[in-house]
């Protein structure tokens, strides 16, 4: 499999596969394909794992594109403006993705789910199962915004908006916590909980919250058209 992040602020991804290739993809997410990519949709995990899919957000089906008899190519791009990051997974390696961030992955990554805390669950932004990719392989994953890559360690655990949170290596412990006093979580602008990171890993975030981003789209959409019926009457 080759592949080519292509664009500036509303990147696509273009993936060449030979003759037998296969990756999966969310549905939804498809650009174009040869007419040589056979497109077939993918339950996994079972109905189960389809049902956990739906409570994160995401769609219940995966979509498989596997290229027959000749090279074949497929398009993909996501459904907000923002960059695409591939994230190289080593055997057994395993990548956390927020719900809504997963776009593509090569055949040979397991995709199962990952259970969050009580607290992590109801207050932390990102759902009550978020999807974990195991490797060996590559996983690409749809970033709103800018990427923005933060190193942890030991001694540096950070605190993160939720609604920032892309994707993590498994190797980092996510925990949610309140925040500093009542007057930051009534006046900060940053809710009541943030998302505590702590061991040694990469985290990557979302420079733009899309849960921002839709909200400020509607506030202003419903401002304009206000206005739009004042000067039609």
């Amino acid at each position: 499999m080759d592949y080519d992040i292509v664009g500036g602020s509303m990147q696509s991804l273009h993936i060449r596969l030979k003759p037998g290739e296969k990756i999966y993809s969310d549905s939804g997410k498809l650009l174009g394909k040869s007419a040589s990519v056979v497109m077939t949709p993918r339950l996994v995990g079972g109905i189960i794992g389809a049902v956990e899919r739906k409570i994160t957000g995401a769609t219940g089906m995966l979509t498989e594109f596997r290229s027959s008899n000749s090279n074949g190519e497929i398009s993909l791009s996501g459904v907000m403006p923002g960059k695409i990051l591939a994230v190289q997974l080593k055997p057994g390696e395993s990548f956390i993705s927020e719900q809504y961030a997963f776009l593509a992955a090569e055949d040979t990554v397991q995709f199962s789910v990952q259970t969050m805390n009580f607290g992590a669950a109801f207050f932390g932004g990102e759902g009550i199962i978020l999807q974990k990719l195991t490797g060996p392989g590559t996983v690409f994953i749809h970033i709103v915004g800018d990427i923005v890559q933060v190193d942890v360690d030991e001694k540096n655990p950070v605190e993160i908006d939720p609604g920032h949170i892309a994707g993590y290596f498994s190797t980092l412990q996510f925990k949610v916590r309140f925040v500093d006093n009542v007057k930051t979580a009534m006046f900060g602008g940053v809710g009541l909980f943030l998302a505590s990171f702590s061991g040694k890993g990469k985290l990557y975030l979302h420079s733009l919250s899309r849960y921002k981003l839709a909200s400020e789209l509607f506030e202003q959409g419903m401002k304009y058209r206000g206005e739009a019926k004042k000067y039609q009457q």
